[in-house]
């Protein structure tokens, strides 16, 4: 890789090689030009207020680019578009993540014909539609089937046929989705097959919002304090002016929150990031400043959701499978502008080890949980090889090293 340093004669110079490993010292994040480019410094040239304004001014003069400071804004700014790059990527590489996929898929499937066999009585279609028209229609949500009066317009035996075509399918969101409806919801009405519901149960405990009680993060019961425990309150949001539901929007991934435009083709959707706003005060905003992280929508209790559907219906395997389940619960939920990857991410890090941080010695080692363990601001321990190793995720790391390898370390020189 290529990397642009900090020099005294000319402002700075296009470098070979790693900013971590650069045959010198560690570099740091310095300036940015205004293509984007981050220019790096020596680690212990750490400068702060008039001192940086100064040497920022001396680089532009001697290189003749019009170079910005390297401060916490941009690097939440840029965190945002590195994680938007990201999920966009990933989403047009799907063949890294699809195994995961349609390992749930095969699950869920052999579940139904259980059902189907051991519940002749029952008209388990039927059942499987209703749940799907329940949870998968809407006129807001995203990765939505179709809208309310497409659920009312159809019988319960084509909402699932629908579904199981579109299973078969493309859109990871709309997959994502039905697979998360069936299998937080349609056992309870048919039950579990086999061991699954011990399974379910286990890890609902650790990582399911409502039924979670490992860490108190969700409160479903009361919103006046599961918007605190997620550090989020709803904003108010600009809808068209026909009245109700959801807009079209073209602003990428949780760029720019807040701000919602319409977009020819674009998915009529509220994204998650500009339905919610911070709560101030709250532990994880006051966690995510202490990393300089950004905010999306709060703990992802959607991943909760879908780590439960996962380890139920797939495997229990926190390995490169549970990787790539996660890397399409990024192209889904940040990709859709729902969550960050932080958000994502620490929650599912409570399956860290074979059961999770608390567990306790018997289960995790101390060792297994420094290897496997989630460091806030980090990515690569939680994405995949299947994707990391590829050209293009590489391209966007070398695009983005100061947030996809320094990032955790912001505090330090920002």
């Amino acid at each position: 890789m290529k990397h642009l340093l900090k020099d005294f004669n000319s402002g700075f110079k296009e470098m070979a090689g790693d900013p971590l490993d650069s045959g010198r010292q560690p570099l740091r994040p310095w300036a940015v030009t205004p293509d984007g480019r981050v220019v790096y410094a020596d680690w212990k040239d750490q400068s702060y207020g008039l001192s940086s304004i100064m040497g920022t001014a001396m680089g532009q003069m001697r290189s003749g680019t019009r170079l910005k400071n390297y401060d916490k804004q941009v690097s939440l700014l840029r965190r945002r578009e590195f994680e938007t790059e990201l999920a966009r990527d990933a989403s047009s590489h799907s063949g890294c993540y699809r195994p995961a996929i349609d390992l749930v898929t095969t699950g869920l499937t052999a579940y139904v014909n259980d059902r189907i066999q051991s519940l002749p009585g029952r008209n388990v279609a039927s059942v499987i539609g209703t749940v799907v028209k329940a949870r998968c229609y809407s006129d807001t949500g995203s990765g939505r089937l179709g809208t309310l009066n497409a659920a009312t317009a159809m019988s319960n035996e084509q909402a699932w046929q629908t579904a199981q075509e579109t299973l078969l399918g493309t859109d990871i969101a709309k997959i994502l989705g039905i697979q998360a409806a069936l299998a937080n919801k349609l056992h309870e009405q048919l039950g579990f097959d086999g061991n699954r519901g011990n399974i379910y149960n286990d890890t609902k405990i650790k990582v399911g919002p409502s039924q979670g009680i490992l860490y108190n993060w969700f409160d479903p019961n009361d919103a006046r304090k599961d918007g605190p425990l997620r550090g989020r309150v709803k904003r108010t949001v600009p809808l068209p002016a026909t009245g109700t539901g959801a807009r079209p929007t073209s602003v990428p991934g949780i760029t720019q929150p807040g701000v919602v435009t319409t977009g020819d083709g674009a998915e009529e959707r509220i994204r998650g990031i500009d339905e919610w706003k911070r709560v101030e005060g709250s532990d994880f905003v006051k966690g995510i400043d202490l990393r300089n992280l950004e905010f999306g929508a709060g703990r992802s209790g959607t991943t909760g959701d879908l780590l439960k559907t996962f380890r139920t219906f797939g495997t229990m395997d926190t390995g490169e499978t549970f990787k790539q389940y996660l890397l399409a619960i990024v192209v889904y939920l940040v990709g859709g502008g729902h969550h960050t990857c932080h958000e994502i991410f620490s929650v599912a890090n409570l399956l860290t080890g074979s059961n999770g941080p608390r567990a306790g010695r018997g289960f995790a080692s101390v060792s297994t949980l420094v290897k496997d363990a989630y460091v806030p601001g980090k990515y690569l321990k939680h994405l995949p090889d299947s994707y990391i190793s590829t050209p293009h995720f590489q391209a966007i790391l070398e695009k983005y090293y100061d947030i996809g390898m320094l990032g955790h370390l912001h505090g330090t020189f920002t």
